[in-house]
């Protein structure tokens, strides 16, 4: 019986040491890769709109070399006043006005006269309210014929023949005393053409573009060569603006006149990018970088004009894309040692400012990042 049971005790310690011995070589491998191993994690960054606004001076004269002032463009300053005066039509519509459109009959039938004030109303069946121009004394008995005009001269149409009463007097002698059409009443003479408070208001803003216009040709001829590839604009002030109607009055056409300064400026616009670049890299939160500044978003506005040290403030708005910068803090090797996959996804899904994640480990297989910082990198797209 001994003899027979020893074989089996062997090999079941040989079976348990392979056995150990494998899980061992496993667990070797597993803390080797796990201290030894190389995480990359690629980060997408998503790009968000930055935008501001900024004062740049522009200085009259001097190179670009001859600027030690980063906050000061070179550029050419001109000043200059220009008149002119032109003709507009009018675009508005008025009733015309006439004293009176015809005469009425005017009959008193009871014993007594009666006298009408001016402006005593004078009323046709269909509603159609005329008044009398003049005073008027009717006779007993009698008739008299009185000058009327509409109420409403704009809403008038042509009255036809007909009875009208008086409504102003009592209702007993509205029928004693009374009005008569023999003839149709014409309507007063239609329309016509009159100035508007927006004819004026068009008039002075037509001649102020196009003396803008003028003195950016007479400034384009002053400029040198490389001077004349520079950006142009002008700052302008009325200085006066008449014209010879108002609004209301019934004309086709009147003339505007106007006086305007004009301070035209030609700047290096390369160089003014540079620091709105600057500007714009400066207001952006330290994770982030200007990645590009989109030409097409300057405006600019004129603030304010030196005529003694030739300069002019400009109001300069400008938008470009921002990024995740490489060095962001955001970016710690040292928070993902030791994280899996889903875990680094999961981290970074809480930052807008990611817009996705990569993570590859090597060697392939490896449950988690190294717990080594120095065995991660980030790279950023």
């Amino acid at each position: 019986m001994a003899t027979s049971d020893a074989p089996r005790v062997t090999r079941g310690y040989l079976i348990f040491g392979l056995l150990f011995a494998a899980a061992g070589v496993g667990l070797w491998v597993l803390l080797s890769s796990s201290l030894y191993g190389r995480a990359e994690i690629i980060v997408t960054a998503a790009q968000t709109r930055a935008s501001g606004e900024y004062l740049v001076v522009i200085q009259d004269g001097v190179g670009a070399s001859d600027v030690p002032d980063p906050q000061v463009v070179p550029g050419r300053i001109h000043e200059q006043t220009f008149d002119g005066s032109q003709t507009f039509t009018a675009s508005g519509r008025v009733p015309r006005t006439l004293d009176t459109i015809g005469d009425v009959t005017l009959r008193n039938t009871s014993s007594r006269s009666q006298t009408l004030v001016a402006t005593t109303r004078v009323l046709a069946p269909d509603g159609t309210l005329l008044r009398l121009k003049d005073r008027v004394v009717v006779p007993a008995n009698g008739t008299v014929k009185a000058a009327v005009y509409p109420d409403k001269p704009e809403a008038f149409r042509q009255l036809a023949p007909t009875r009208l009463i008086i409504p102003g007097l009592p209702v007993s002698q509205q029928a004693l005393i009374y009005g008569e059409t023999s003839e149709s009443l014409p309507s007063g003479g239609g329309e016509v053409p009159a100035v508007t408070v927006e004819d004026l208001k068009n008039a002075e803003a037509a001649l102020v573009k196009s003396l803008s216009r003028e003195a950016l040709e007479r400034f384009d001829g002053l400029l040198a060569e490389r001077e004349k590839l520079y950006s142009k604009m002008v700052h302008k002030e009325v200085v006066a603006s008449t014209a010879d109607a108002k609004a209301g009055d019934q004309l086709t056409e009147f003339t505007a006149t106007l006086t305007l300064k004009v301070v035209a400026l030609a700047f290096d616009e390369v160089r003014l990018s540079g620091q709105v670049r600057q500007h714009l890299s400066e207001q952006l939160p330290f994770t982030h970088e200007l990645v590009a500044l989109d030409p097409s978003s300057l405006k600019y506005e004129t603030q304010r004009y030196d005529p003694v040290r030739k300069e002019v403030t400009l109001k300069v708005y400008a938008e470009g894309q921002s990024a995740l910068k490489p060095g962001s803090a955001l970016l710690n090797p040292s928070a993902m040692a030791g994280l899996t996959k889903a875990q680094i996804q999961t981290f970074f899904q809480r930052y807008p400012e990611v817009k996705s994640v990569e993570v590859r480990f090597s060697p392939e297989g490896l449950p988690r990042a190294p717990r080594s910082a120095s065995r991660i990198t980030f790279t950023v797209r």
